[in-house]
C-alpha cells in the first residue's frame, strides 16, 4: 500500500493550487500577487510561471513566513510585505494567497489587509496543495476574483465580440496559444475582449459583458467560470475541443460562428490560409516520405491536461500521422463534451493509474511520446530504445523556449507538423 502512494505522488504531474492560483492573478498584468508562506512555496510557484510570464517577478511577493510566523501568525510579515507594496506599486487588484503551512493557522488574512488600507480591492484565498491541485487553484481565484471585481453591465452586446476563459500562462506554452486564438478570430472578422487570466488587465475584464459570446480554451479552467459568468450575468458560453490542426483549427472557428447571431464576419482570409499552409505541409511531407517513409508509430502515449491531452489525440488521429494503440494519461478531469471512441484506446488518470503508466511507458519502444519530462524521465528509466518525444505539457527541463510558437492554432498546427517529422527524421538517422 505504501508502495502504491508513492507511486501514486510520483506521476501526480500537475503543479500545486498555490501555484494555479497565481497562475491566474499572473496573467492579469495590473495584478500584484502575495504568497504568504515559506520562500519554498514561493520560489515554487514563481520559477513555475516565469518562462511563459518573465516580468512575473516584479509582481510577485513573499511574506516569507518563518517558522515562528507559522505557528503564531503571520500577521507581521504580511502587514510589512502591504506596507512595500503600498510605497511602490500602483495594482488594480491584489492576491493574498496562503501556503499549506499558514492555511493550518487559521490567520483573519482579510482583516489584516484592511489594516494596510489598500486603494484596491483585496483577494484572499487558501491555496496551498492540500486544497487541490493547478486546475483547481486556477478555478478558485477566477471565482474569487469575480466575487471582487464586478463587470459592467452594457446597454448592448457587441455582436462580434467574444471572451476567452480558462486560458492561461500555465500551462507550456499557454501564453502563446492564447495570442493565436486571439489572431485567428481578429482574422475571421471577431473582436476579443478580454481574456481573464490570460493577459487581460482589470479594466478590460470589467468590460467583458459586451461580448456576445464567452468561449472557453481549456475546461478544467474555464468551464466553472463560463457557468458562473452566465449565471450572474446572463452571458452565454461556448465550450469546444482545443483547434489542434489545420482542419481542426478551421472547424473550431466554424462552430464559434455557428453560436453567433449571422455578421459581417468574413472567412475568406482564414480559408486562404488554411489553403496555403495545407499546400506547403503537403509538399514538405510528400519529400519527407520519398526519404525517410510514413509518419508512423506502432504506439503513442498523450501526457498532459485533460483538455489538451484528448484534443490533441483527436488531432493526431485525423491530421498528423498514422499509430497503433494510442494512450490518454490525464492531469486532471476528463472534457465531457469531447467524442472519443474511435480515436482512444486507454484512458489513464496521471494521479490514480501510476502502475499503468509505467506499464504503458516501459512498452513505448519505437513510440511516439507527447507528454512533459515527467514522462520522458520514465523513458529513460527504464531505457526505451527509439521513441520519439515532444514536449506539450509542463514541467520541461530539457528545452530552451525562446520562440513563442503556439501549439494551437494553424501556427500550432505548423509547428507541431514540422516538430514530429524532424524528431521522426532525427530518430531514423539514429537507427
Amino acid at each position: 500500500m505504501c508502495n502504491e502512494e508513492w507511486n501514486d505522488a510520483r506521476f501526480l504531474a500537475e503543479a500545486c493550487a498555490l501555484t494555479g492560483s497565481a497562475a491566474f492573478f499572473a496573467g492579469i498584468p495590473d495584478a500584484v500577487l502575495i504568497a504568504n508562506g515559506p520562500m519554498w512555496c514561493y520560489y515554487y510557484a514563481l520559477r513555475y510561471l516565469q518562462k511563459q510570464c518573465p516580468e512575473i517577478n516584479a509582481r510577485f511577493y513573499c511574506t516569507q513566513a518563518d517558522n515562528h510566523a507559522v505557528i503564531y501568525g503571520t500577521e507581521e510579515c504580511l502587514l510589512e510585505t502591504l506596507q512595500i507594496i503600498r510605497r511602490q506599486t500602483r495594482p488594480a487588484v491584489v492576491l493574498i494567497e496562503n501556503s499549506c503551512s499558514v492555511s493550518l493557522i487559521g490567520d483573519d488574512i482579510a482583516g489584516i489587509a484592511r489594516q494596510a488600507d489598500l486603494p484596491c480591492p483585496v483577494v484572499c484565498m487558501d491555496s496551498g496543495g492540500m486544497e487541490g491541485g493547478f486546475a483547481a487553484g486556477y478555478r478558485n481565484a477566477a471565482k474569487a476574483y469575480f466575487d471582487q471585481i464586478a463587470l459592467t453591465r452594457p446597454q448592448n452586446v457587441q455582436a462580434n465580440a467574444v471572451n476567452l476563459l480558462g486560458g492561461t500562462v500555465g500551462y507550456y506554452r499557454g501564453a502563446s496559444d492564447v495570442r493565436e486564438l486571439e489572431r485567428m478570430l481578429k482574422r475571421a472578422g471577431y473582436q476579443v475582449l478580454a481574456c481573464p487570466g490570460a493577459g487581460s488587465s482589470t479594466g478590460e475584464i470589467t468590460a467583458m459583458a459586451q461580448a456576445a459570446l464567452n468561449i472557453v480554451v481549456h475546461d478544467e479552467l474555464g468551464l466553472d467560470l463560463a457557468n458562473m459568468l452566465q449565471e450572474r450575468y446572463g452571458m452565454p458560453y461556448v465550450t469546444l475541443a482545443l483547434p489542434y490542426g489545420l482542419q481542426g483549427s478551421f472547424a473550431w472557428l466554424e462552430t464559434i460562428r455557428q453560436h453567433l447571431t449571422p455578421t459581417d464576419c468574413d472567412f475568406s482570409e482564414v480559408s486562404q490560409e488554411v489553403k496555403r499552409l495545407e499546400r506547403k505541409q503537403q509538399a514538405a511531407e510528400l519529400e519527407m516520405q520519398r526519404i525517410w517513409g510514413d509518419l508512423w508509430f506502432a504506439k503513442t502515449l498523450i501526457a498532459a491536461p485533460a483538455s489538451v491531452a484528448v484534443a490533441m489525440a483527436v488531432a493526431v488521429r485525423t491530421e498528423w500521422l498514422d499509430t497503433g494503440r494510442l494512450t490518454v494519461v490525464s492531469y486532471d478531469r476528463r472534457p465531457a463534451h469531447i467524442a472519443t471512441e474511435g480515436y482512444i484506446d486507454a484512458f489513464l488518470d496521471a494521479a490514480g493509474d501510476s502502475q499503468l503508466i509505467e506499464q504503458e511507458l516501459t512498452a513505448l519502444t519505437g513510440g511516439l511520446l507527447l507528454g512533459s519530462s515527467n514522462e520522458r524521465a520514465i523513458l529513460q528509466q527504464r531505457s526505451v530504445a527509439d521513441a520519439v518525444y515532444l514536449n506539450i505539457a509542463l514541467p520541461v527541463y530539457d528545452e530552451v523556449q525562446l520562440c513563442d510558437w503556439p501549439l494551437m492554432g494553424f501556427r500550432g498546427a505548423c509547428y507541431l507538423t514540422e516538430s514530429l517529422w524532424n524528431r521522426h527524421i532525427a530518430n531514423c538517422q539514429r537507427r
